[in-house]
């Protein structure tokens, strides 16, 4: 196959020539196989729509054309776009992508210089600052080409990029470590891990896993960020190489990948390490961690105006949790998948999809949506982030099929003996809650077992099979193992309750509120009189707020499409200058949609709140529902 040819996308990617040592938990859903109706699938529809086809090409490719690059880092956002432009073309298979697709690959590759150079500096300025990182993505985006449209032309520039990178960088005389020049201890350039792996992976070609080896052998050398050993050792992620939160992650992903195919031990046990450091005690309510980009102290958790919430960070938190999803086949890294997915990755979309959000504050004037590659890193990294949401959404094991995300759509399963299955799933989650999923194809009717994830956030779940209805337990997958036939069906039912969220920490005398997996924010668009700052909530618990859906009817002129809730709260007097006004309405709306030209906060005052006695140390929230 050449350039220009637009296939129908294909559910089986170009397989790898080298199986990893360290067999999947839990295999993930291809592109094709997951087609999503619902909260989630609308953004990535936007996503494919109105960015990623969108995108000036040529403005992808000045840095190339004309050397050096507009910016020291400009040369990853062609990489992050071909990355995600091509699992949102094997999503949709739609030509008109799949041909801007094929155009930008071409105008990338006759950029690439003789000796396999394929980044935005002059010859002088080689391996400085940020253009090992540009290599990285393009290796990720050239990558991922290959092995969805199945077109190997790029083949030969990948492996010479690697080649060129494998003989200048490392530790044997005469060359240059890959530490020196790199920003942040060494972290941007060694996180070029990741495609090394997958293009040994291709290619079966053993110098790219010993460069692989080489970067961690210079994680523990005198200048080294020596990120496995000391979270093997039980620092948290803020006492790390220089605590970078979107550069640490991303080698942790890289790291994973040298996992699969060695199965060093101490490289998953430093991942887990990490994973339980940032979930006990540096992760925001709504999927996200870091601010000023880098690991903090326990807790140190600020709400605005402190360049919290880099997009960058979270779709590498996205990402990891995927990563270890697949690794352990654990319910808590679906978990984390849905709270990231539902909240923060949205939240930095603008609801059309045509920008993004650099810092998506929990609270701010309005959220800051820019299309200007210039200074914006997260420009292309947020759409990565939706285009992997349906290889999230679903996937299989050694016993079945599972269901991870439970939005309307069809999910396509290769189960394990063969066997091709499709479930339609019927729900209004995450705002209804019943899910209903139906057997619409299988092969040929025989056992195998279904799994539903059940959110470790859902209380008094139901499972109903067979006519039989069992409880589900909270954080975990519940299986159905029978005998299939065509037009068999289950229905999950998830509470939709709400609940409030006290807070702890830097966040005492306030309270979020939440539905299901959706935190919500007040916003002043839906908010005509009590505007943000003129109120407090004035009970604890969520039936003294009285919370409420509202009617869309009610919003359709302010809000279409956006659910919408109300709660009760009192006014402040100091602020409005008169006598406490009780029981005043305040309608909050899903934080992935608030914010667009309107003051939003997420975390509201509670009148007169103190820790409650019963609180455990250290914990970062307390729900009263």
């Amino acid at each position: 196959m050449s350039l220009g040819m637009a296939p129908a996308a294909s559910a089986e990617p170009l397989a790898f020539a080298v199986p990893p040592q360290v067999a999947e938990r839990q295999v993930p859903a291809e592109p094709a196989q997951v087609h999503l109706e619902g909260f989630l699938g609308r953004r990535i529809a936007a996503n494919a729509t109105n960015r990623l086809l969108a995108v000036d090409e040529d403005r992808l490719l000045a840095s190339y054309r004309s050397r050096p690059g507009l910016q020291a880092w400009d040369g990853e956002h062609v990489g992050k776009w071909l990355h995600a432009a091509t699992l949102a073309w094997a999503n949709t298979g739609d030509p008109a992508l799949r041909a801007k697709l094929d155009r930008v690959v071409a105008g990338l590759l006759a950029c690439q210089q003789e000796d396999g150079y394929l980044g935005t500096y002059l010859p002088e300025r080689r391996w400085i600052s940020w253009d090992v990182w540009a290599h990285k993505y393009n290796l990720i985006g050239l990558l991922t080409y290959i092995r969805y449209t199945g077109d190997t032309t790029p083949l030969p520039a990948c492996r010479r990029m690697a080649d060129l990178l494998v003989h200048d960088l490392g530790d044997a005389p005469g060359q240059r470590s890959i530490l020196e020049g790199s920003p942040h201890v060494g972290m941007a350039h060694s996180s070029v891990l990741e495609p090394m792996v997958w293009l040994y992976r291709l290619t079966n070609e053993p110098r790219y896993l010993e460069f692989c080896r080489m970067i961690l052998r210079a994680w523990d050398g005198p200048k080294g960020p020596r990120l496995i050993s000391d979270l093997n050792a039980g620092k948290g992620v803020n006492q790390v190489g220089n605590a970078k939160a979107y550069e640490m992650m991303s080698c942790l992903n890289g790291a994973l990948e040298v996992y699969r195919v060695t199965g060093d031990a101490q490289i998953l046990a430093a991942v887990r390490h990490a994973w339980s450091d940032i979930t006990a005690r540096r992760l925001y309510l709504t999927g996200t961690c870091s601010h000023h980009e880098h690991f903090h102290a326990d807790h140190e958790l600020p709400n605005a105006r402190q360049n919290v919430a880099e997009t960058c960070v979270t779709v590498t938190w996205l990402q990891l949790n995927g990563h270890l999803l697949r690794l352990t086949g654990e319910a808590a890294f679906a978990d984390e998948l849905e709270r990231t997915a539902y909240n923060q990755l949205l939240a930095a979309q603008r609801p059309d999809g045509r920008s993004w959000g650099y810092y998506v504050e929990l609270e701010d004037n309005r959220k800051p949506f820019s299309e200007d590659f210039a200074g914006h890193c997260c420009l292309s990294s947020g759409p990565r982030g939706v285009a992997l949401l349906p290889t999230m959404a679903a996937g299989t094991d050694a016993d079945g099929a599972i269901v991870n995300f439970f939005e309307r759509g069809d999910y396509r399963f290769a189960l394990p003996d063969g066997r091709r299955a499709i479930l339609r799933v019927e729900t209004d989650y995450p705002l209804g809650e019943t899910i209903r999923l139906a057997l619409a194809e299988l092969d040929r009717p025989g056992p195998f077992t279904l799994k539903l994830r059940i959110p470790g956030w859902a209380r008094s779940a139901t499972v109903t099979a067979a006519g039989v209805t069992t409880a589900a337990t909270p954080g975990t997958y519940h299986a159905i193992q029978r005998e299939w036939r065509v037009g068999d069906t289950v229905e999950l039912t998830i509470p939709a309750r709400p609940r409030l969220i006290l807070g702890t920490h830097g966040n005492v005398g306030l309270a979020a509120v939440q539905y299901g997996p959706l935190v919500l924010a007040a916003d002043d668009r839906v908010n005509p009189r009590w505007k943000i700052g003129t109120f407090q909530l004035y009970e604890r618990n969520i039936a003294a707020v009285k919370f409420a859906p509202v009617p869309a009817a009610d919003t359709a002129a302010t809000l279409p499409g956006v659910a919408v809730f109300e709660v009760r709260a009192s006014s402040l007097p100091e602020v409005a200058k008169g006598p406490r006004e009780q029981d005043i309405p305040v309608r909050l709306v899903p934080f992935a949609d608030a914010g667009w030209n309107a003051p939003y906060q997420v975390w509201l005052p509670v009148w007169l709140w103190t820790v409650p006695p019963e609180a455990p140390m250290g914990a970062p929230t307390v729900v009263v529902d």
